[in-house]
């Protein structure tokens, strides 16, 4: 045989091991693909063959690594056990289309447990659960994941209202990351939102915690949260960030960052990391406003509104922080502004109720110091305002703009003192047209320097004056000139078509004498 037809043999050989054992290494290699579980109660249903399943829990024990379940529209009559799944797990609402939309579940049950919660020793995976609205007579969401030593299992919770519940509406623990955003925990019979654990970062932004029996958001230290609060966050290790959020009317704290707790709104973390609080409102709490403990990274409380609260911040228990900052909010109307301060405490750049700063007639005190001096210096006393044009034409809008500031030095807040994620906590009134388009109402913060802008419509002719107010007191106006729009030329019937007409034989005259000026030739054939 030749060599070239025994080398031919022999690599047929090799392409055909090669052909068999290849598919097998790659069947070995490839990914496992999550899958997309249904589950619809309101149609043909099985969950024995789950086309779609008839429950939640049905699809959840059929689910495996990474599996996403679709919940269609309705009402479920059910209490859905997490606990021992292993595997990340996404739980979702959609509408009739299977398009994700949140609000179209209710899971409502009156047995013994929340409507989603983990038997120990809790879920080994990452959790999602986004969309669903839950009423129960325990805490609506209570949920741990928990991979062991050295697991990172993270949740996110994110589009649920969970109101009226007879415990905690949210309360979530983890050994990695917690997010909850755009959640409503509200009129609960204890805290509205409560990590009550987590070993990476916790993050709350865009909710509401309003009407709690206790705590609005609370975050305490891991495995160690006490259960009474409205809203609580739990972070031993990590970062906690609060943002674009809203905690009134509790029974206790609006937030509460602490290992153990007993306040409005408190923000707590006791073993390293930064605690962050920016763009939130706290109003009319039993308790504090703002009230962190036990932090020994830096803690900001920036931008935020504490009005009507027993204390407006709470500054208990942090001679091991980094650092506090509190600035660029607004603390007034509450029986004491900041209280138990720490030496290192900067709070500098706030508005506190009046001109003369803190403990002047109708300002915020600084109470209970134990002879600490707070650096408030300088402080929001003056607003300018202006706008161009003056004067105004009646009908047409121009901007009027509101300057916070301070000093000396002079101070100015970025975008202005408090809440910033949309409407100001100030009151907008004018005596001549309307403001923004819907009459008398609030502005937007914008721009830089400290502005707040609204946009003045006035009717008529004569001077329009915008007033600009607050709850505590701080008062602004600006008086405009206005003129009288000018009367637009409207041409009584026929006269544009003799207009025209006039406007066309004057044209030919023109080209005529043009014509007529150089000379017209004829050229003969």
């Amino acid at each position: 045989m030749s060599r070239i037809g025994s080398g031919w043999r022999k690599c047929m050989v090799v392409v055909g091991v090669l052909a068999l054992v290849v598919p097998l290494l790659l069947a070995f290699a490839a990914p496992v693909l999550a899958a997309t579980l249904r589950v619809n109660n309101g149609v043909a249903c099985s969950d024995l063959t789950g086309n779609p399943y008839c429950t939640i829990q049905a699809a959840v024990d059929a689910a495996g690594d990474g599996d996403v379940i679709h919940v269609y529209p309705g009402t479920y009559d059910e209490s859905v056990d997490l606990g021992g799944h292993s595997g990340a797990l996404t739980l979702r609402t959609v509408n009739d289309a299977g398009v994700p939309t949140p609000g179209t579940v209710t899971v409502d049950h009156e047995g013994n447990e929340a409507e989603f919660y983990t038997t120990f020793p809790g879920m080994d995976g990452d959790l999602t659960i986004d969309g669903f609205v839950v009423h129960s007579a325990y805490p609506g969401i209570e949920v741990e994941v928990d991979g062991g030593p050295c697991a990172n299992r993270n949740v996110l919770i994110q589009n649920v209202t969970a109101t009226e519940t007879a415990d905690d509406g949210i309360r979530v623990s983890a050994d990695g990351n917690v997010t909850i955003r755009n959640c409503i925990a509200s009129d609960n019979d204890e805290s509205g939102i409560h990590v009550t654990g987590a070993g990476g970062d916790v993050v709350i932004t865009d909710c509401t915690a309003n009407g709690n029996g206790y705590y609005g958001i609370w975050v305490s230290l891991p495995r160690a949260a006490s259960t009474e609060t409205g809203v609580a966050a739990v972070n031993g290790w990590g970062d906690v960030t609060i943002s674009n959020s809203t905690a009134n009317y509790n029974e206790a704290d609006g937030f509460y960052v602490v290992g153990s707790a007993w306040q409005g709104v408190q923000a707590k973390n006791g073993s390293g990391g930064n605690v962050t609080i920016t763009n939130c409102t706290a109003v009319g709490n039993e308790g504090s406003g703002f009230d962190p403990e036990r932090i020994t990274g830096q803690l900001t409380i920036q931008g935020c509104v504490a009005l009507y609260n027993v204390r407006g911040v709470g500054l208990d228990e942090l001679d091991m922080a980094a650092g506090v900052l509190v600035n660029g909010s607004i603390i007034c109307g509450n029986l004491c502004g900041l209280g138990n301060v720490v030496p290192q405490l900067n709070a500098e750049g706030n508005w506190w109720g009046c001109a003369g700063g803190p403990g002047a007639a109708g300002c915020d005190t600084i109470c209970q110091t134990d002879g600490i001096a707070v650096d408030f210096t300088p402080w929001i006393s003056s607003i300018t305002a202006s706008a161009s044009p003056d004067p105004v034409t009646a009908g047409s809008p121009t901007v009027v703009k509101f300057q916070f500031h301070g000093g000396p030095p002079a101070v100015y807040l970025g975008e202005g003192p408090g809440d910033l994620r949309g409407p100001a906590p100030f009151t907008a009134s004018t005596n001549n047209g309307t403001l923004n388009g819907n009459g008398d109402e609030v502005g937007e913060f914008v721009g830089a320097n400290g502005t707040l802008e609204v946009t003045l419509v006035p009717d008529t002719a004569g001077t329009a004056t915008v007033t600009l107010s607050d709850p505590c007191g701080l008062e602004e106006e600006l008086t405009l000139g206005v003129v009288a729009a000018q009367a637009e030329f409207v041409p009584e019937p026929g006269s544009v078509l003799l207009l025209g007409s006039g406007l066309m034989g004057l044209a030919g005259y023109a080209a005529l004498r043009l014509r007529s000026g150089q000379g017209l030739r004829v050229r003969k054939r």
